[in-house]
C-alpha cells in the first residue's frame, strides 16, 4: 500500500539523506550543505518518518546505514542527478536568447505589427526569437499560457501580470468623400443629425461624443460591429462617419479625416506579459522591444499627423477596451 506522505515528500530531506550518506556523519553533511548540525538532524528523522523506514542504526560513534538505507541510497542519489539536471536546463533556459514568443495584439495593430516586430528576428544565427501573432479582439489569458504578451487598449486588472503603459494610440474621425457630399461636414454642434458607424463592446464613438458635451442618440449608430476591418469599410462605402487609427485610416483611398479642430480621442495602450517576462531572457528582450518599437511607431504617427501629444482625456476613456 503506498504511503500518502510519499506524495508531498520534500527533496531537501532527500538531499541531506545523501550527504549523510556520502560524508559519513551528520557534522560532514551540515558542513557539505552550509546548514545547521540540528538542521539535518531533524531532516533525517522526518525522512525516516515520512518513509516509516529506519535508515540509519544510531551508535555511540554515530549513524550507520543500515541495509535499508542502503537500498534507498542508490534511488536518493538518482534523486539529486535528476534534480541537478533539471536545474541546469532551468538556468539554460532562463538565459537563452532564442525562443517561441506568442504575442497577441487586437485587429487594429495587425497591418503594422510584422514590419514593426521585425527587430525581433535579431541578427546572429544563435539568437533567434520565433514569434506567433496571434490576432483576436478578445483578451487571451496570459496567466493560463494562451499567451506570452499582448497588446491591449484596457488597463490590466490581474496583479500578477507584467505591465508597462504605452503611448497613446491616435484615432480620427473619417467618412467617405460620398457621404460628406451628401450630408456635408460634421461640426460638433450638428454632430446629432449625422449617421454613426460605432463599436459595440467598445463604442468609442458614442464615449466620445459624450465627452465632447454631444452625446449621439441611439438611432444615429446606422452599423455597430467590434470589427475594426468593418467599421472601416462601412465608413468607406459610405454608411456614416467612423473612429479610426490614423495609422491605417490616413493611408485609405475614399476616406476623408472630419472634425479636425476636434481631434478624436487617443486610446490607450498597455504591453502585458506573464510573470515569466521577468526571468526567461529571450522572453524579457522581446516584451522590452515590443514596448520600444510601439512608442517609437506611435510617436512617428503623431510626428505625420501633426497630432497634439496629448487630448485631455475623460477616465473611463483612458480604460476602455
Amino acid at each position: 500500500m503506498t504511503n500518502p506522505a510519499l506524495g508531498s515528500l520534500d527533496w531537501n530531506l532527500v538531499r541531506s539523506f545523501v550527504a549523510v550518506v556520502e560524508t559519513g556523519s551528520l557534522t560532514g553533511a551540515a558542513r557539505h550543505l552550509e546548514l545547521a548540525h540540528p538542521t539535518v538532524a531533524r531532516h533525517i528523522q522526518q525522512l525516516e518518518t515520512a518513509l516509516g523506514l529506519t535508515l540509519f542504526d544510531r551508535r555511540p560513534t554515530g549513524l550507520v546505514l543500515n541495509p535499508a538505507g542502503a537500498r534507498l541510497a542508490a534511488s536518493a542519489r538518482g534523486m539529486r542527478e535528476s534534480a541537478r539536471a533539471f536545474e541546469q536546463v532551468t538556468a539554460a533556459v532562463r538565459s537563452s536568447a532564442s525562443g517561441l514568443v506568442r504575442i497577441t495584439a487586437a485587429e487594429t495593430l495587425a497591418t503594422v505589427l510584422p514590419e514593426l516586430l521585425a527587430p525581433l528576428r535579431g541578427r546572429d544565427p544563435d539568437s533567434q526569437i520565433q514569434v506567433d501573432l496571434l490576432i483576436a479582439n478578445d483578451q487571451l489569458n496570459l496567466l493560463q499560457q494562451e499567451a506570452d504578451i499582448a497588446i491591449r487598449h484596457v488597463e490590466p486588472q490581474q496583479q500578477d501580470l507584467i505591465a508597462r503603459r504605452l503611448a497613446d494610440l491616435p484615432y480620427g474621425l473619417y467618412a467617405s468623400p460620398d457621404y460628406l457630399a451628401e450630408h456635408g461636414p460634421p461640426r460638433l454642434k450638428t454632430l446629432g443629425e449625422h449617421r454613426i458607424v460605432d463599436g459595440v463592446s467598445a463604442p468609442r464613438f458614442a464615449r466620445y461624443a459624450e465627452r465632447m458635451g454631444t452625446p449621439l442618440h441611439r438611432d444615429q449608430f446606422v452599423l455597430r460591429t467590434d470589427s475594426f476591418t468593418a467599421q472601416l469599410h462601412a465608413a468607406r462605402a459610405g454608411w456614416g462617419i467612423a473612429a479610426l487609427p490614423l495609422h491605417v485610416a490616413a493611408g485609405i483611398s475614399g476616406l476623408e479625416r472630419v472634425l479636425l479642430d476636434s481631434p478624436f480621442q487617443h486610446v490607450g495602450m498597455w504591453l502585458v506579459g506573464r510573470p515569466e517576462v521577468r526571468s526567461v531572457a529571450y522572453l524579457h528582450e522581446a516584451f522590452g522591444t515590443v514596448a520600444d518599437v510601439l512608442n517609437g511607431f506611435v510617436a512617428d504617427v503623431r510626428a505625420r499627423s501633426e497630432i497634439p501629444r496629448r487630448i485631455p482625456a475623460a477616465p473611463d476613456l483612458e480604460r476602455m477596451g
